[in-house]
């Protein structure tokens, strides 16, 4: 394993669009972001899996992984390319990614960090959703694949309310509240909760071809990650969900309500799509 740094959070962009980098709205380094980075592992990890298992991942390939978080699913494409192959991993803060022979950890943003191309597959998970400029950033990674190369994004759409199928009426409307507060506060930071589901069209016009799209969530009960993730992001960003309204009251009743365990509700619904690169 090697750990290089490249890229600065602060600057603007080259290459891949314009404006001033926003800022992250979690923080992966807090005590927060760590169970943060644990619990989407546990929610998506099985259908990220399902969905190489499709590709078909080889040894030998050279991939990019962008955003790992936890670094789960760039550990399992390492297995997947040795003994040959080698994963690159990008992250602003991949402090979390465990070391790996096959892995090159890069510390830096996708959108100014230097690679060298030629990638077999590249995938991000809950990134570009984050991005402004996601759009020309497509472009830019189907630049970087190889002929023949597959392209891997999967983002939430967060605009699918109708989670929870079970809680009491106190919890539902303090997990309402804080969906709208923290939405509001994503879209000030450049997120678009909207645009997985958009995701194709972007793929059709950077050029690839074989564009196709699957929509996926699971049920979870209190107590279990896929609500826990819930509560854990209301700590991470209570200062600024309290500046936007949400009292003390409603987030505690929203963290109760997320271990309860007679609480039942859905992941956000994911959509993954997949493109390649034409031969």
């Amino acid at each position: 394993m090697t750990t290089t740094s490249s890229g600065n959070s602060t600057e603007p962009g080259t290459g891949t669009g314009a404006g001033p980098v926003p800022t992250y709205i979690f923080d992966n380094s807090s005590a927060q972001g760590t169970a943060q980075v644990d619990y989407l592992g546990q929610i998506l990890d099985p259908h990220t899996t399902d969905i190489l298992d499709r590709i078909g991942v080889q040894p030998g390939w050279q991939v990019l992984d962008i955003g790992p978080g936890a670094g789960s699913i760039t550990t399992l494409l390492a297995g997947r390319v040795a003994p040959t192959g080698r994963v690159t991993a990008v992250d602003i803060k991949p402090q979390h990614v465990p070391t790996h022979p096959l892995v090159d950890i890069v510390t830096g943003d996708i959108r100014t960090v230097d690679l060298p191309g030629g990638y077999d597959l590249i995938h991000a998970r809950l990134v570009l959703m984050h991005l402004p400029e996601r759009a020309d950033l497509i472009k830019h990674l189907t630049g970087l694949l190889k002929p023949g190369g597959w392209l891997v994004l999967s983002d939430w759409d967060c605009t699918w309310r109708p989670m929870l199928i079970q809680a009491t009426a106190e919890v539902q409307a303090a997990f309402d509240t804080f969906q709208d507060r923290l939405g509001r506060f994503a879209e000030e930071h450049g997120v678009d909760a909207a645009w997985a589901r958009t995701t194709p069209l972007d793929m059709d016009a950077a050029g690839l071809v074989e564009v196709t799209t699957v929509a996926h969530t699971r049920l979870f009960h209190g107590g279990q990650p896929g609500l826990l993730l819930h509560a854990s992001n209301s700590r991470q960003r209570e200062d600024a969900l309290l500046a936007a309204g949400m009292t003390a009251a409603e987030l505690q009743t929203l963290r109760d309500g997320m271990q309860d365990s007679t609480t039942r509700g859905y992941a956000y619904l994911m959509f993954t799509t997949v493109g390649q690169r034409p031969a």
